[in-house]
Order: C-alpha cells, then sequence, then structure tokens
C-alpha cells in the first residue's frame, strides 16, 4: 500500500466517474477508491490505482459509468403495489375512484409490502434518498446500502 494511504477495501476503476465536485468533472478513464463506507479517493484510473496498490478488491469496470447517488424528492410509497390501476384516467377519477379507494383498504402489512418494494426498486435504479410526500409529517431517508 502506498505511504500514508488508508486500507482500502475497493478501487473501481476505467470506468466513466461524474463527479459532484466543484469543477463537475466526469472523468472517461476514472476510478473510486473505496475505504469501509466513505469514498477515500476519485480521480484518473492511474493516479488511484498507483495510490492505492492494496485494496481488498480491485474491479475493472470496463467503461461502465459510476454516478453519484440519485435523490427522489416526492414518491407514495404507499402506491407501489398499485402501479397500473390508474393510469388510463384523468385526475379526479385517479383520486377518488382508484387510489383514495385501494389506500383506504390497505393492511399495515400491506403498506409494509408496499413500502419495502419501493426501497428495493430505488436500490436498483441507484436512488440513495427520497422524500415521501404527502403524509402528516414529510420523511425523508437516505439509504445506506
Amino acid at each position: 500500500m502506498a505511504s500514508g494511504s488508508p486500507a482500502t477495501d475497493v478501487v473501481l476503476h476505467n470506468a466513466v466517474v461524474v463527479t459532484m465536485d466543484g469543477a463537475l468533472r466526469v472523468l472517461r478513464k476514472g476510478a473510486i477508491a473505496v475505504a469501509g463506507d466513505r469514498i477515500a479517493a476519485v480521480g484518473p484510473s492511474t493516479e488511484i490505482l498507483a495510490a492505492f496498490p492494496g485494496a481488498a478488491q480491485i474491479l475493472d469496470l470496463g467503461g461502465r459509468i459510476v454516478l453519484p447517488g440519485l435523490v427522489n424528492t416526492h414518491v407514495h410509497t404507499s402506491q407501489q403495489l398499485a402501479r397500473g390501476i390508474a393510469d388510463d384516467v384523468d385526475l379526479m377519477t385517479w383520486l377518488h375512484g382508484r387510489i383514495w379507494p385501494y389506500e383506504s383498504h390497505m393492511t399495515e402489512e400491506d403498506s409494509y409490502a408496499s413500502t419495502l418494494l419501493c426501497g428495493i426498486e430505488f436500490i436498483r435504479s441507484g436512488v440513495s434518498s427520497f422524500a415521501a410526500g404527502h403524509t402528516p409529517t414529510l420523511t425523508c431517508i437516505s439509504l445506506d446500502c
């Protein structure tokens, strides 16, 4: 391991890395070093590989894109199970005839299952945080994956 570099669990390299740094860099042959649950370094693959040679795992991403986590700013987790029941109607029919009756019959177990499925979809699609809207208290959650 390079002198002064922290113990690194994984280095992801040979990727298009989209950053959110001050310069909003996009590194075409970029790499990310991860130590524990933290990003230890981001930079060109050659530099990161040289700085963290003792990483427990080094993964070549073959040019895949690495993005920061996405944020879903408005979601109704209880409606995950209701997909498709109201796609073909106007707003008032959607509310009065489909969604509100559906939600009024949900059990606590239904709500749990719907929220769990919503969370699984978020994780699979790169969403790292979300805000659940139209609830008595706004719920903001950051997913630790």
